[in-house]
């Protein structure tokens, strides 16, 4: 919303921790999946031994790495809006407390 040239905005504070728990849910969600995958790649590569096995082991590593960073971005976003709740949470307290009750 704009107003007189300068922007407005609002913090849904319920909406911004609903965020947050739905990617910790989902980190954790993504954390058993790959260790579930990761125990059927390592059953696999026991009776699996040739070069496509070899191909298959070296894209899995790959896409492991590519796992481990977006879980790393997702914790650094969770962090991140956390902080924010917090920082719009006090600010929130802040103000009211001001105000004669």
């Amino acid at each position: 919303m704009v107003a007189d040239g300068k922007e407005r905005f609002r913090v849904d504070l319920d909406l911004l921790h609903e965020a947050v728990t739905a990617m910790q849910t989902f980190g954790t969600d993504v954390e058993t999946w790959l260790g579930e995958i990761d125990t059927h790649i390592a059953d696999l590569h026991l009776s699996w031994d040739s070069q496509a096995a070899a191909e298959q082991r070296t894209v899995h590593d790959e896409w492991t790495a590519g796992v481990t960073e977006m879980r790393e971005n997702l914790d650094d976003l969770r962090r991140i809006a956390r902080q924010a709740h917090t920082n719009y949470t006090t600010a929130v307290d802040t103000n009211t407390g001001m105000w004669p009750k």
